[in-house]
C-alpha cells in the first residue's frame, strides 16, 4: 500500500519561500488510502510487495513485503489478489515483475501507478495487456512524512494485468459504481475500438 516516490517542498526559512530557498526532500512512502483498495476489493487482497508492516495489518493483508524483505526478489506468483503500490524510485521495475507474474500465474493484480507513465517507450515496451482504470480526481496519498497530500502533481491510473486492453472510467469515491464507458483495443498499436456499456 506504500509507494509513489515525491518531492515534497521543504521550506529552509522563515515563512517566505523564493525558488532558491525551497528544498525538495523525497519521499519514497506514500500509503494509498483505503477507500481506492476497498473499491476493487472490500475483503481485502491476499499479498502486497511493497508495504509497512502497520499498513499491511490495517487493509488486512495476510501476506507482504517490506523495504527489507524486497518484493522484487520475491514470487508472487502463489497469490490470487495482488495490489501493487510500488515505491516511486522503483515503479518500473514493479510493473514489469507483476507482467512477468500474471504470464505466468495469470493471477488478479493491481498497480497503482502515475498516469503520466502510460505514455512512455518504456510501458510501451513491456507489451502488457491490461485494464485501465481511470479514476475521477487525483488519489491523495498519505505521505510517509506525516503529510496529508492535498493537491497531488500527478494523476494516478490503476492498472490491472489482463489478457486483452481495456479502459474503464471510475469515481473511486462513489457510493455506488454506476455505469461507465468502455473501449475495448485489440491491440497496443491497434487503432480498432469498440465502445460499449459496461456495468460493475
Amino acid at each position: 500500500m506504500a509507494g509513489q516516490m515525491l518531492y515534497v517542498k521543504k521550506n529552509k526559512g522563515d515563512g517566505k519561500m523564493s525558488k532558491g530557498d525551497v528544498v525538495f526532500e523525497k519521499d519514497n512512502e506514500y500509503y494509498t488510502p483505503k477507500y481506492v483498495v476497498d473499491f476493487f476489493y472490500p475483503d481485502g487482497f491476499d499479498y502486497d510487495p511493497a508495504t509497512c508492516e502497520g499498513k499491511a495489518k490495517e487493509f488486512g493483508v495476510p501476506h507482504y513485503d517490506t523495504i527489507e524483505t524486497d518484493g522484487l526478489i520475491q514470487d508472487w506468483t502463489p497469490y490470487k489478489r495482488i495490489w501493487i503500490n510500488p515505491p516511486f524510485s522503483e515503479k518500473h521495475k514493479f510493473l514489469a515483475k507483476a507482467v512477468e507474474t500474471y504470464n505466468i500465474a495469470h493471477n488478479t493484480i493491481y498497480v497503482l501507478f502515475p498516469i503520466e507513465f502510460l505514455t512512455t517507450a518504456r510501458f510501451h515496451d513491456l507489451n502488457c495487456k491490461c485494464k485501465l482504470f481511470i479514476p475521477r480526481g487525483r488519489v491523495n496519498f498519505e505521505s510517509g512524512l506525516g503529510k496529508q497530500g492535498k493537491s497531488p502533481a500527478f494523476g494516478s491510473v490503476i492498472i490491472k494485468l489482463a489478457d486483452e486492453n481495456s479502459v474503464e472510467y471510475i469515481d473511486l469515491k462513489a457510493e455506488k459504481p454506476g455505469i461507465t464507458d468502455i473501449e475495448t483495443v485489440t491491440g497496443l498499436n491497434s487503432t480498432t475500438i469498440e465502445k460499449k456499456s459496461w456495468y460493475r
